[in-house]
């Protein structure tokens, strides 16, 4: 279950509105309710809030995590860039 510090730590990773990002992640991956349909926003936004739903929070996690990635390769490309212009007279 996400409480309030940590859903304040996704929406920063991830950004404000992040349930279609989400919405997304568990398209791709073929996870649906069991309707067969996708899950909504609002049932994103739910589970955001604090309700439990393992699937959703699996893809929040996810996500989370992709996005820690990019960050970090984002940096480290950063960190070369200026070591190569310090590197140079």
């Amino acid at each position: 279950m996400i409480n309030k510090t940590t859903k304040e730590s996704i929406k920063r990773i991830i950004g404000h509105r992040c349930a279609p990002i989400i919405q997304k992640e568990l398209i791709d991956c073929n996870e649906y309710n069991m309707h067969g349909e996708p899950y909504s926003t609002g049932q994103i936004t739910n589970v955001m809030n604090g309700e439990k739903h393992n699937i959703i929070e699996a893809a929040i996690y996810r996500v989370v995590e992709e996005r820690l990635e990019i960050q970090r390769k984002r940096n480290s490309l950063f960190k070369k860039k200026s070591s190569n212009r310090t590197a140079d007279p």
